[in-house]
This record gives C-alpha cells, structure tokens and sequence, in this order.
C-alpha cells in the first residue's frame, strides 16, 4: 500500500487515525486557524463498482453532517477533493467508540446507560429538528469523549429532507438495529432512528441485541416477533425501562414515541423514580461513562478533591409546603392518566416545593414531553380555583453549620435548577439526576457542591464549576 499523502487540500497529515474497507481516516492540521481536525477520505480510484454511488454517499454525508451543530454531534467543516482522493474536513474527537468500551465491560450500569442514549436521543432530536434523519445508528457509531460526552459520528446513509438520494425500496441500514419499516423498504423517518436507539438501550443494559440472526431471520423477527423481555435476560432491568424499550420497538412506527425528544423525557423520568425509590448498592454512583483508560481509577485527580468532612458551611433550610391530600390525590388521579403509577411520587415531591396550585401543575407540566398529553394534563387545573397552599417561610439563608444526625439539607428548587444547568455544560443531560441526588446525600451547602465538581475529571473545569455553584448561594 502507498504512503498516506502529506497533505489533502489545505490540511497537513499528521497520522492515520484508521482504515475502513474505501480509504482511510487521518489525523490532519490546519495551520490557518492551528486546529487539529479528522480527515475521513475515499479513494476513488479504488472503488471497483457504482463509484458515482459511493461518492454521492460521501458527500450526502458532509451535507447532512454539515448543517448541524450540536454537543452530541461530531462537527463537520468541509468536503474537499484532492486528485484521486474525496475527503470530509470533521472535528477530532479524543475518545473511542462504545462498540469498544461495551467489549470492555459487558453489561453498562443503569444510569450509565440513560446517560449515554440521552446524550443521542438529545443530538438525534436536534437532528431531526434540522430535516435529517440518522437511519444507522448504533454503537460502533457513536464516539466517547475522555470526558465521558456521547457524539454521533458517521451519516453516510442519512436522508435529508431535501435529498433524492436514497428512493423508497431501497433497504439501508445495519441490519441488527434496523426497523420493520428499513426491511420493508419503506420511507424511514424520525421513528426508525427511535427504533434503533431502543435497541442500543436493549442492547446497554442486557449485554445482549434484541434481535440475532441471518439477514433473513433477522429480517423476519424485526418485522414479526416480540423480543425476549430485557429483564429475562438480565435479571436487574427494572420494568419501568422494560416498558419504555417495549415502545420504542414497536413495529409500527405510530406506536413508538412520536419525538426523540419525548423517548428522553420519559427516561430522565422513569431514572429520577429509580434512583429515589431503589437505594441498592448494583445502582450505579457514576452518571458519565468512564473512558476505557480510567476504568478501575478515580474518576478525577484525587489530590485535586477537597475534604468536606466536618467542614464549616452555610445550610438551606426550608420548612414544608402542605396541601389537603384529597386534592393531592386528584392531582395524582391526572397525572397518573399520562405518565402512569411514578405520578404518586411527581406530586409529593413537587407539592412540597409550590405554594399555589397553579405552581404545583407547572412544575409536574415540566417534566413531561411536550404535545397533547402535557396540555392535556394543564388544561385539567382550569376547573380548580387555583389558591395559595399553607405554607412556611421561603428558603431562607441558615447559620453556619453542617448538619447534625437525622437532619436534610434542604436546598430551593431555583438553586437546583441552576446548579443543573451548570453542571449539563459538563456531563449533559444527566445533569439534573446528578444534582438531585447529590442534594439528597450532602449534610451542606461544601458538601454538595464537591459532589457536583467531583463529576468533572478535568481540574480546571472543576474549579470553574466550583465557583460558579458557590456564586448561586
């Protein structure tokens, strides 16, 4: 095989970062704006069939790539040629592929796994949003940073709205992780990019695909027969998730969750009920998967850690909001409608924050997936007069002290909120479980925030976030 070229269109080659069956990934350089980018190329003069084809794949894929602009999202910057060579100007990304890191470790634990098809499911809604459509998404195409972020790679086979590229009849796509309607030869929408990412979410927390076999067989059990329940495979998977992966695999795509989007929303859900009501020990305490290089490390420099045992801080202290139960439970009678049994947990928690009626229906409307269900569900309050509920002082700055045994710090939802949101620029959506359960275990305000910093592995990112959750209070 010949030398790689020492450069491609205005990039210096630095090294080869891999090769694929046309050509080969390098690490190349801008010296104009002294960036280090990948460079994915093809060779056209090696392709033995239908070159037009592949290079029309090619640059199908810098055009869908390139409109988007997203965290989850390997960035695209340019298509170039240069001679025999076809080449994609992306970010470089320091990480490696899950398909890699699940050969590391089998089985992800639970909140590992909703924090990594979060992360997707955040980038394909995005996506979608932009008019393209994934149509092979699966792990060996999705990357993982050294700071545990997912990013989806490779959009080779992507259809844009505005693309003639691919016609109905044409089967495209990794047969394992492909919908009925991929096999079938149909039109492929948003909902088939759904289907795939509950397989992965299958695959991440069984250790095992849905669905095995020949192309044939393969063909056969996608389009006619239900999977063997994750749980039986996997003893742990709680059937809140069972139900959730259930409809993102339903063979008609109607069935499945009409968004991206609305499949995030109701795992961040059905994780926030997890981790309240189970305390065990097989859960998780990661919530940003581990690159393979730091597995069975700390996860940040420990030198870098600041002691908090005994520490001298401020605590938040917030006495209790009340509200008749029988209107609780009316509330609860709603929401169940929606979301099901977890609504009992959503209105106790949520009745504790608000001070009027109207703030409890807000606060719950949060935290479901945006359409009818949650208009639906605010319209129901019109027929209650909303009022002000019973309730204490607000949360208000306490003396300096940690608390003692059998007492809770209690920190205001708005600090809550901004300590997410702080903390999602690290570890993405995640974020808001993370904090939540941090504020649970931390006896003070030092306290929880080092909880939050020591999510963070990088020393400088750390000490920024550090300052930034001492600023809100």
């Amino acid at each position: 095989m010949s030398e790689h070229p020492r450069r491609l269109g205005k990039y210096e080659i630095v090294g080869v970062l891999g090769r694929g069956g046309m050509g080969t990934v390098y690490r190349g350089y801008d010296p104009a704006i002294e960036r280090t980018v990948a460079l994915k190329t093809i060779r056209r003069d090696c392709l033995e069939s239908s070159v037009a084809d592949a290079i029309a794949r090619f640059r199908n894929e810098a055009r869908a790539a390139g409109r988007l602009s997203h965290p989850a999202i390997v960035g695209v910057y340019e298509y170039g040629e240069d001679h025999d060579i076809s080449f994609i100007a992306m970010e470089y990304v320091e990480g490696f592929g899950l398909k890699e890191y699940l050969h590391q470790i089998g089985v992800m634990p639970l909140a590992d796994s909703v924090s990594v098809v979060m992360q997707l499911l955040d980038g394909l809604a995005y996506a979608h949003e932009q008019g393209v459509v994934h149509r092979d998404i699966k792990p060996s195409n999705l990357i993982v940073t050294s700071k545990g972020k997912v990013k989806i790679t490779d959009f080779g086979v992507a259809r844009l709205e505005s693309s003639e590229l691919t016609q109905v009849g044409t089967v495209i796509g990794t047969p394992s992780y492909m919908s009925p309607e991929q096999f079938m030869g149909l039109a492929a929408d948003a909902r088939s990019d759904v289907f795939a990412v509950g397989v992965m979410l299958y695959e991440l927390l069984s250790g095992q695909r849905p669905f095995t076999g020949s192309m044939e067989s393969l063909a056969y059990r996608i389009c006619h027969e239900e999977p063997t329940p994750p749980s039986q495979v996997q003893p742990d998977v709680p059937q809140a998730f069972e139900r959730i992966i259930a409809r993102a695999l339903a063979k008609r795509p109607e069935e499945r969750f009409p968004t991206a989007g609305a499949f995030r929303d109701t795992l961040r859900l059905a994780l926030e009920h997890e981790l309240d009501m189970q305390e065990a020990p097989s859960i998780s305490e990661e919530t940003v998967i581990r690159t393979v290089s730091q597995l069975g490390k700390p996860r940040f420099d420990p030198a870098a850690a600041t002691a908090v045992t005994g520490a001298s801080s401020h605590s938040l202290t917030q006495s209790a909001s009340r509200i008749e139960n029988s209107t609780l439970t009316s509330v609860e009678r709603e929401l169940a409608s929606v979301i099901g049994p977890v609504a009992s947990v959503m209105v106790r928690r949520a009745a504790g924050r608000a001070t009027t009626l109207n703030e409890l229906y807000d606060a719950l409307a949060e935290k479901l997936p945006a359409g009818p269900d949650r208009d639906a569900f605010l319209a129901r309050r019109s027929s209650s007069a909303a009022h002000t509920m019973e309730t204490g002082s607000q949360a208000v700055l306490a003396e300096t002290r940690v608390l003692g045994t059998g007492e809770r710090l209690q920190i205001s939802d708005t600090v809550l909120d901004a300590a997410s949101r702080l903390l999602a620029r690290h570890i993405g959506p995640i974020a808001r479980v993370v904090v939540r359960r941090a504020a649970k275990r931390a006896g003070s305000l030092d306290q929880f925030h080092d909880s939050l910093a020591g999510e963070i592995p990088d020393p400088a990112d750390r000490n920024a976030l550090l300052g930034e959750l001492r600023r809100l209070g």
